[in-house]
């Protein structure tokens, strides 16, 4: 039997390989092809990065490193951890990182949580938890850059945000309920984390320097997606592709970048509809960041990667509903977009279909489950 495991487990690996293998190869010949595009679209992603993506991330870094080393947040959290323990069944380790990741945005929620679990605050299984719902992109971004930048709204980007953290509460509560924490998981106490009695001058010059590598990362994978994602999306338009495939092209791989194509979507009902589903799903980009933030400490990404498919459903969701009722003369021009399916009536619909939505994102959560044994989340 254990043989047939180790066997599964290498064809499984060998199969990974080679998919990696094939999409690398095929990422290098398009780069290889379009060249001037490739250039194109990386000056573009350096200049999100600019504009954008370090001014609405940087600072936050800092303030949250400082925060976690120092041990101010499990002094914070400890005013939140009766409700998120409620909630969430999450510890106040757990608490910390999620409110991190709500105000701060990600991967500030996922470094949190991997503090947490390296200086023995919270257990494997409660960090695997915490991982589905503690990473959110930050009010700066979805508030100033997605709301007031791209589709000229602030107020949308607030209803955007609102509608981001319900449906990260909404995650949380069904992880809650649907995957439980091994009992028999022990937190780390064997690597105690020394920082709290570090003195604030080095834990500040410390938040400074992993903070810059931090932020270099992200923008790294921001330009890289952004770059290969507008080439493949060259390539459909050359060739009479649905503008449409193209934008949620970039929102599948990196949120920045979908989110500002979003506008080609033409009408700030349906832009708000695609930035929605993007800040739910956060992109491929943020999940690699992550994957490197947490990686190396035995934590399956299976949850996750579930978690943040039913959050972008909820949050399009939300989002649909929350506009229908505050802005109704948004909506009024659905109809020429869903031509003869009857955008009108689709959207008077709107509480059956976030309704669907919901149970839509419950299903997954129940369906792992019952696929897996009541106790082990790993």
């Amino acid at each position: 039997m254990k043989k047939r495991v180790l066997g599964c487990a290498e064809r499984r690996g060998r199969k990974n390989n080679l998919l990696i293998s094939f999409a690398v190869a095929v990422s290098f010949f398009i780069l290889l092809a379009m060249p001037d595009v490739a250039i194109d679209y990386m000056k573009r992603g350096l200049h999100l990065c600019a504009a954008s993506v370090v001014p609405s991330l940087f600072p936050f870094m800092i303030i949250s490193e400082i925060i976690v080393s120092s041990g101010i947040g499990k002094s914070i959290s400890r005013l939140f951890s009766p409700i998120t323990k409620r909630l969430f069944g999450i510890g106040e380790g757990g608490a910390c990182a999620f409110i991190l990741g709500t105000l701060c945005g990600f991967p500030i929620g996922a470094r949190a949580a991997a503090s947490m679990y390296d200086s023995g605050d919270i257990s494997r299984g409660e960090l695997c938890r915490v991982m589905t719902f503690c990473n959110n992109p930050s009010p700066a971004f979805v508030i100033s850059t997605v709301g007031a930048s791209i589709l000229g709204r602030r107020d949308v980007g607030a209803i955007i945000y609102a509608c981001v953290v319900s449906s990260s509460i909404a995650v949380g509560i069904f992880a809650n309920l649907f995957m439980k924490v091994n009992s028999d998981d022990e937190t780390r106490t064997s690597e105690v984390n020394k920082s709290y009695g570090t003195p604030m001058s080095k834990v500040f010059t410390d938040a400074i320097q992993h903070s810059a590598i931090s932020i270099l990362c992200v923008c790294s994978y921001v330009t890289f997606f952004g770059t290969l994602v507008g080439c493949i999306k060259q390539i459909f338009t050359s060739i009479g592709g649905a503008r449409t495939l193209g934008t949620l092209l970039f929102g599948f791989f990196e949120l920045s970048s979908g989110a500002a194509s979003a506008r080609e979507l033409g009408g700030v009902f349906l832009s708000a509809m695609a930035c929605a589903v993007f800040c739910g799903w956060s992109g491929m980009s943020v999940h690699f960041q992550i994957m490197s933030a947490v990686g190396g400490r035995g934590v399956s990404f299976k949850p996750y990667f579930v978690a943040k498919a039913a959050q972008a459903i909820l949050c399009g969701g939300f989002t649909a509903v929350a506009l229908k009722f505050i802005f109704p003369e948004m909506c009024q021009g659905t109809s020429d977009v869903f031509g003869d399916f009857g955008g009108a009536a689709i959207m008077n619909g709107g509480m059956q279909i976030c309704l669907g939505f919901i149970l839509a994102s419950v299903l997954p959560f129940v369906t792992a489950g019952f696929n897996k044994k009541r106790g082990n989340l790993s």
